[in-house]
């Protein structure tokens, strides 16, 4: 009997030394009965120091805690946890535990100490990091909420409604699609909403601009190359079209490819196989493929400058884009967006002047809409005032809105109000009056006004009163 005592004391007694927790015991007073190493390393307190003394006299010479959990669970004769931290800056989890005999009677107090002082550390660091991650997917929602921003669909005249609503059907379905337009009118934007609308929009859209490579190296980036295959092509290096193996390629500027990289396009539209420059193996891709260009090819092609059979394969679908002087109903809208994006980004409220914004609906953009963006980002740059006037637009702006003032009155856009189109009509009227008379007398004259209102008109719609004024 004696030895199995002997035992399960021995055994009792390595559980508890053995614990990586903190384990110490008190009576039902208070006093403190046991004490672990791990406890020991925990309050840096010996259990010479501790053992036999009350708990409140030792944490009276700093080398227990308070508040204690043993001395509450003594208090509330149930089990009490605290979160807490010693002198030496440890953040620990204290249970203490109460133990009663068969007569209800507390006789002992079983406190264990968890030290997680590297666990709230790593909770911090993960809850940093995980602020971070949301940090850069807040910032990409962000940069993707500008790009929306700052390439607007805007379709409110019938040529670009048509447009759009044939993008976004093509869209679901794989055909070839060759995009038409002039320079500016957002043909790479619409190669976007193709993409972006098809079963392939999780995977890549990958752009290439034929004409902004060198001829000799547009084939080595369209198609690949192995190690060695010229002078500087020291790794082997996937081609555009294996990136975008699944998904799309946009190949802008199509009538700019070189004759040798329509032959090896030509071979790819028919077998959808890929060989890399300076290899002789061949592996087959699932891409589509949208192209664009501002060019005549049909011209070209009589010219022999691009390939019958390429152009054939390249047109399936045509699409053509409007240019923007063809969307006089867009105009409106696409300059208080624009206005406003800009303004935004450089935190300057700006607005534009009836004036002004009858001098820009007249001009012809023959950048279109991208001239238009640069029109608008100038405006807000540079003015000086909230309000945008008619001296503020380039004179490029003004020279063409001036000279071709008759064709104003053919259509108005429907944003616009009879306020607006009134004084877009007397504002007109005004420069041809100021081509044919050189004072302002004599245009009060010719149009049966006072000398005083027509300076004060002049000067309301920013007419220079010597600006295109002829000599007879």
């Amino acid at each position: 009997m004696d030895r199995s005592i002997q035992e399960l004391t021995w055994e009792h007694d390595a559980i508890i030394n053995s614990s990586s927790d903190g384990l110490f015991v008190c009576n039902g007073q208070g006093k403190i009965l046991r004490v672990n190493p791990a406890s020991e390393r925990i309050n840096h307190a010996t259990a010479k120091q501790l053992v036999g003394r009350d708990y409140l006299d030792a944490a009276r010479e700093g080398l227990v805690i308070l508040p204690s959990a043993a001395l509450e669970a003594i208090k509330e004769r149930e089990q009490i946890s605290l979160l807490q931290e010693n002198r030496f800056g440890r953040k620990l989890i204290s249970t203490a535990t109460p133990v009663f005999d068969d007569k209800e009677q507390l006789i002992r107090v079983v406190v264990s100490e968890r030290d997680i002082t590297e666990i709230d550390l790593l909770q911090h660091e993960l809850e940093e990091q995980q602020a971070l991650g949301d940090q850069f997917r807040h910032q990409i929602l962000e940069l993707q909420q500008i790009q929306l921003k700052k390439h607007l669909v805007i379709a409110k005249s019938p040529g670009m409604v048509k447009a759009i609503k044939q993008a976004l059907k093509l869209s679901q379905v794989d055909s070839t699609v060759l995009i038409l337009g002039e320079s500016g009118v957002g043909k790479g934007l619409i190669a976007d909403l193709i993409h972006q609308n098809s079963r392939r929009a999780e995977q890549p859209i990958i752009k290439l601009n034929c004409g902004a490579i060198p001829e000799t190296l547009i084939e080595a980036e369209l198609f690949g190359y192995n190690k060695g295959a010229f002078t500087g092509a020291v790794t082997n290096k996937p081609g555009l079209l294996e990136v975008a193996d699944g998904g799309t390629i946009f190949l802008d500027e199509i009538a700019e490819l070189p004759p040798s990289a329509q032959v090896k396009l030509l071979r790819f539209m028919e077998d959808g196989m890929v060989t890399r420059l300076g290899s002789t193996q061949s592996h087959r891709i699932n891409v589509r493929i949208l192209a664009a260009t501002n060019r005549d090819l049909q011209k070209m092609l009589k010219q022999g400058q691009f390939r019958t059979d390429l152009y054939y394969r390249l047109s399936v679908i045509p699409l053509l884009i409007p240019a923007l002087r063809e969307r006089k109903e867009c105009l409106l809208p696409l300059l208080r967006s624009y206005i406003d994006y800009f303004s935004d980004r450089a935190e300057k409220p700006k607005r534009l002047t009836v004036a002004t914004i009858n001098t820009l609906i007249n001009y012809s953009y023959p950048g279109n809409v991208r001239e238009l963006m640069n029109i608008c980002e100038r405006l807000v740059v540079m003015s000086e005032t909230e309000l945008i006037d008619v001296t503020d637009l380039p004179q490029s702006v003004i020279s063409d809105t001036t000279d071709d003032t008759e064709s104003i009155f053919e259509s108005w856009p429907q944003e616009m109000s009879m306020v607006q189109i009134l004084e877009t009509v007397e504002r007109n009227v005004l420069l041809t009056a100021g081509k044919r008379y050189r004072k302002q007398q004599d245009i009060a004259r010719g149009l049966g006004m006072s000398q005083p209102t027509v300076a004060r008109k002049l000067q309301k719609y920013g007419i220079s009163p010597h600006f295109g004024q002829s000599d007879s």
